[in-house]
């Protein structure tokens, strides 16, 4: 019995510095570069001892793999959050990168892992992954307002239009280090751009 308990105490023990982890890399990443933080900064920064943080992770990109995967999962529940009453599917696109942008604004580690030009091209890759489900959300979200047109290849279009968005945002990282409201604009105008090649301007409401 002794020893059944301990192994649901050694398992808790392991979340909790897993989760130090994590919180320690978003706390740095606010502060440094990625490719400037070790997996050991990140061990001495939580409190963690640096072998168990190799334990649970080979060097830095196994963490910041896990971390985007936390991060874009966040942004995601941000982004389906029920739209307020808009008027039409531009004005519903609107909402959804304001709340994006609100979402990088608040969240140095989302901008450096998701957006930077700096980042490792595979955590890049893993993120553009997700950039799909995101865009499947973004559709449904869309679908759940207004009746969207049965076009070929319905889902790539809105994937595009997500890659336009994060475009416009990591570009004015990239020109200022800051998500500059006119960015945010500009990003608003490209998505929308790029889906009126699609979609109607005025599409049948949802009763």
């Amino acid at each position: 019995m002794e020893e059944a308990g301990r192994i649901p105490a050694t398992q808790a023990r392991g979340r909790k510095r897993r989760e130090a982890l994590l919180a320690a890399a978003r706390q740095l990443l606010a502060e440094k570069e990625s490719s400037q933080i070790t997996l050991a900064d990140m061990a001495a920064h939580a409190a963690v001892p640096k072998s168990s943080a190799y334990h649970f992770y080979t060097d830095a990109l196994g963490l910041y793999a896990e971390l985007v995967a936390i991060l874009d999962s966040e942004l995601q529940q941000l982004i389906q959050q029920p739209l307020p009453p808009v008027h039409d599917w531009e004005e519903a696109m609107s909402v959804i990168i304001d709340r994006a942008a609100s979402f990088f604004e608040d969240n140095p580690a989302a901008q450096q892992l998701m957006l930077s030009s700096q980042t490792p091209p595979q955590i890049k890759r893993f993120s553009r992954s997700a950039d799909m489900e995101t865009s499947r959300l973004i559709e449904a979200l869309l679908e759940s307002r207004f009746v969207l047109p049965d076009i070929p290849n319905r889902g790539r279009i809105f994937f595009h239009a997500v890659e336009a968005a994060d475009l416009m945002f990591g570009l004015s990282l990239f020109q200022s280090g800051i998500l500059q409201a006119e960015m945010v604009e500009e990003a608003k105008r490209m998505s929308c751009a790029y889906l009126a090649l699609y979609l109607p301007r005025y599409l049948p409401v949802r009763a």
